[in-house]
């Protein structure tokens, strides 16, 4: 067992999480929390593309981020940001449903994070990378798992 919390985020298709959460982890959606120093960003969910929860339009993605905005302003920033859906154009994919979210891109260019860390572009799709790099941020695609020292 490694000694470190186990965070997560919501996945579009993670509807039976509301009843029934994963047990031993921690659930950081929507919220800035700090271990160890390390202060940690949580977005969940995809572009909507259907009914649903954890669906959201770029307006509703980009309040979410405005209302950590002060919680963000009080730490001085964001070390690492975890998400589900992908940044737009890096590493995303061409559909609605796979498609990123631009406020990611803006979140990433004004808080200049040194990691983000995404889901839902699954690589076994056979169309992307596991990393890329944005100015001093190194985005990448948690499908599977990966192992990060910090």
């Amino acid at each position: 067992m490694i000694p470190v919390p186990l965070l997560y985020v919501h996945g579009n298709h993670d509807l039976t999480y509301i009843t029934a959460p994963p047990e031993g982890c921690e659930c950081i959606e929507d919220r800035l929390i700090t271990y160890r120093g390390i202060r940690i960003l949580g977005l969940g969910g995809s572009h909507r593309y259907s009914p649903g929860a954890h669906q959201y339009s770029e307006p509703q993605m980009k309040r979410r981020i405005a209302r950590l905005k002060l919680k963000l302003w009080r730490s001085r920033g964001v070390d690492i940001v975890v998400t589900h859906a992908p940044a737009f154009q890096i590493g995303d994919g061409d559909d609605v449903c796979h498609r990123g979210f631009q406020c990611f891109v803006d979140l990433i260019d004004r808080y200049k994070p040194k990691y983000m860390f995404h889901g839902h572009q699954h690589l076994n799709y056979g169309n992307g990378q596991r990393i890329y790099q944005r100015h001093d941020t190194k985005i990448m695609n948690a499908f599977g798992y990966f192992i990060v020292e910090y």
